[in-house]
């Protein structure tokens, strides 16, 4: 799979396609836990439905004093990935490291 599947582009200077890299320019979708600190953070660009496989997810973990011990990817096929390739409506089905 390409790294690039479904990564938010925007046009840039003389309408080249350019990465999204700001995080204002994405749709953005959390789950909190019991302290308010996101665990599931999920990316896409603007106007992608929430079932559609074009978000980008990731899993943070805390310790007891709410520092942030790992941050992991969803997996595809066994191995991790940062793709804009899952589906927010299916954030904890998924196998995270």
């Amino acid at each position: 799979m390409s790294s690039v599947i479904n990564r938010p582009f925007k046009f840039g200077a003389d309408d080249r396609r350019e990465f999204i890299v700001q995080d204002s320019e994405v749709a953005y979708r959390a789950i909190n836990n019991a302290d308010g600190s996101p665990t599931y953070l999920g990316r896409a660009k603007a106007g992608t439905l929430e079932g559609e496989e074009k978000w980008q997810i990731r899993k943070i973990t805390y310790d007891v004093n709410d520092g942030v011990t790992a941050i992991e990817w969803p997996q595809i096929s066994g191995l991790a990935t940062a793709n804009f390739a899952f589906s927010w409506t299916d954030v904890l089905t998924y196998t995270y490291s």
